[in-house]
């Protein structure tokens, strides 16, 4: 099922929060349906307090981060604007460190998870035979939307070449009404982030900062608003369709059962 949401409208789901690991606060943008089988997606925007170090953790399900303000680094790395990077389960990722501007980043799932696990100190729960997998990637340039409202046609650059499992991201720049659909094999469903201009979605105009969920099965061709279109879409592996804790329970209880 197709979801969307802007942050423009989600100014009632801003969570301030003061923890040890983190200070900032947290825009729900879609908030995942505890009740309903997997996937049960879930968005949010971060805003990490200037000169914050989130410590190094890992989470239990599928995630995309899109870095959409600020500056700061990811473990060494610079975190160049419109950064994308990719997290399987257990897989330990940071340190996160937000610049004297603080960081802002959408965090996403194709199931939603809740909390961090932090290491080293909770390290007995990290599970490791599980496959570990992160990816990166950014954009070659930066484009204004008066630049990508003047564009011939549509412009489409890879920032994860997609892999055998499904997991890709790319950026797309349209011009005023330009359609295109990204070439995709099998996924476990996207999220499409809008950035610049306006994407126009089943529920109406989406503008930025928003997002689109779209299933494994959903059909969604990126259609431009009147100014042009700039947008991050981030295809999950085929697994994170669901849920890697639920999957894991079920496998243990039939091994208890043999």
């Amino acid at each position: 099922m197709i979801q969307q949401q802007s942050l423009s409208s989600s100014a009632g789901r801003i969570r301030e929060v003061r923890k040890p690991q983190f200070v900032g606060r947290v825009t729900d943008l879609i908030v995942p349906d505890e009740a309903a089988a997997a996937p049960r997606p879930q968005a949010f925007l971060v805003e990490q307090s200037p000169r914050w170090t989130l410590p190094t953790h890992f989470h239990l399900e599928h995630q995309f981060q899109v870095f959409v303000g600020g500056s700061g680094t990811l473990g060494r790395s610079p975190l160049p604007h419109l950064a994308v990077h990719y997290a399987s389960p257990h897989s330990g990722y940071g340190p996160l460190v937000s610049g004297d501007d603080g960081l802002s980043y959408l965090t996403l799932r194709a199931v939603g998870d809740t909390g961090a696990w932090y290491l080293p100190e909770q390290r007995e729960h990290l599970l490791l035979r599980v496959p570990k997998r992160q990816a990166h990637g950014a954009p070659s340039a930066a484009m204004p939307l008066q630049a990508i409202a003047a564009l011939g046609g549509p412009v489409v650059e890879t920032l994860i070449a997609p892999e055998a499992g499904g997991m890709a991201a790319w950026m797309v720049r349209l011009p005023p009404g330009a359609t295109v659909a990204p070439a995709h094999g099998p996924g476990g469903g996207r999220f499409v982030v809008v950035h610049q201009g306006s994407l126009e979605a089943p529920q109406g105009e989406l503008t930025a900062l928003g997002v689109v969920w779209m299933g494994a099965d959903d059909a969604l061709p990126l259609r431009a608003g009147a100014h042009g279109l700039e947008a991050v879409v981030l295809q999950f592996p085929v697994e994170a369709a669901h849920s890697f804790v639920e999957q894991g329970a079920a496998a243990a209880m039939r091994n208890s059962s043999r």
